[in-house]
This record gives C-alpha cells, structure tokens and sequence, in this order.
C-alpha cells in the first residue's frame, strides 16, 4: 500500500514523464523545423533533433549502469570544489563580512541540493538505481523508430499515447486500486478515463470519433499487455495511425 509520500512521489513521477514526453512533440511543429532550414541545416532537423535525444539518453544509462552512484558522486564533488573556492576567496581577501556572506551563499546552495536530492529519490524507482534510466531510452527509441518509419502524424499519436494513456492509467490506478477491479495492471476507472480522453485527443486532432476510438482501445491494449510502455506505445500506435489511414 502506498503512504501519502510515496503516493505523492508517484504522482509527480508521472507529472514529470507527462512533461518530457510532451517535449517530445515539439521537433515534429513546423516552427521548430522552419528554424533549422533558416540556418541552412542539411539535414531532417526532427530526426536528427530524436537520433541526439536516443544518443543522450543511451549514454546517461550506460553511465548509471556503470556507476550507479555518478549521481551522488558528482554532487559531493560540487560541494567539496565550492567550498575550496570559498575557502580560497576567504583566506585571499581576508575580510570576514565577505567570509560570512559566502557561507551563507554555500548554505543556501546545500539546502537546495537537499531538496532536489530529496525530490530525486522520491521519484526514482529501485530499479532505476540500479540498471538506469531505461524508460527515457526505450521512449526515445520508439519515438525515433516511429518517424523514422512512419512520419510526423502517426508520431505525433503514438507520442500522445505515452503521454495520456501512460500517464493517467498510473495515476488513477494509484488513487483507486483500493476500490476498483483491476483488469492486468490497472483498474477499470483508471482504464475508462484514459480510453474517454486519448479518445477526445485524437478526435481534437483530425481524427473522425470512430477512430480516434478504435486507436484510443489499441493503446489501452497495448499499455496493459506490454511489458515496457515506453518501448512499444509509440511504435505501436504509430503503425495503427499509419494503417487506419491508409
């Protein structure tokens, strides 16, 4: 069962993944492509703006695999350098209004590094700690895979997928799972709210009401059989998109 800070962790967990996935969608705007051809860029910038983001999100997992405390690591290797910094500003000036406003200033910092610490840990899951931050990469691989194969629209559903189907069947999974049958993972409130508003979604977005339902009870499918969502939502949605419209 979850406590209330657990339950919040979750909560902002899916808040946070609701945010990046979201972000996803930006390189497929005609804004953020015209940009690019501006600058005489030669290349798809949407490609290559999800070949950088597939390439990033691999090295950071390597890197957490690798060293699973990089993260710990590197923030003590932050505080130890500011406070020889302070230290050495302190001694060469000698002049203790400036010593004390330093610390105060290195305290500050500490009591934010606190926080995020704290916000870090509340949302990480233990698997993450220990074999990285897979999600990230499997979501940004399937994105990837979905406009390498099928193009801008069909990704553009199969990343809305992820965000609203992925996001809202977590959440309200966690706030009803007391109450409601589960059917797999999830319960069937939690089931009915996300296929009502990634239905709404996909309507909003050109599609008639019978298929924004028919792509709608697909994601639903394949968020409760699959084992990994982030890998195979967008994929997948993005091939249905893709033969609907044929």
């Amino acid at each position: 069962m979850y406590t209330g800070r657990s339950l919040r962790g979750e909560v902002f967990r899916k808040m946070f993944h609701l945010l990046l996935t979201l972000a996803m969608a930006i390189p497929l705007t005609p804004h953020y492509q015209q940009i690019f051809t501006g600058m005489g860029f030669p290349y798809d910038a949407t490609l290559f703006t999800y070949a950088l983001l597939t390439f990033a999100s691999a090295f950071i997992n390597s890197l957490q695999i690798k060293v699973p405390s990089i993260y710990t690591t590197s923030l003590k290797m932050l505080k130890d350098f500011r406070k020889r910094i302070i230290e050495y500003i302190s001694e060469s000036v000698g002049v203790e209004n400036v010593s004390d406003i330093l610390r105060s200033i290195d305290g500050a910092f500490e009591k934010h590094e606190e926080r995020f610490t704290e916000f870090i840990a509340s949302i990480e899951r233990e698997y993450e700690r220990k074999h990285g931050y897979i999600g990230i990469t499997f979501g940004t691989i399937s994105v990837t895979l979905a406009y390498t194969l099928f193009g801008p629209f069909p990704t553009l559903h199969g990343i809305l997928a992820l965000a609203v189907v992925d996001s809202i069947t977590a959440i309200v999974t966690l706030l009803t799972k007391e109450r409601c049958r589960k059917i797999f993972k999830h319960t069937t409130v939690s089931i009915l709210t996300a296929f009502v508003t990634y239905s709404a979604v996909c309507f909003l977005i050109g599609r008639n009401i019978l298929t924004a339902a028919a792509i709608a009870s697909a994601a639903i499918i394949v968020e409760l059989l699959s084992p990994e969502d982030n890998l195979t939502l967008p994929l997948a949605i993005a091939l249905l998109t893709t033969i609907l419209h044929l």
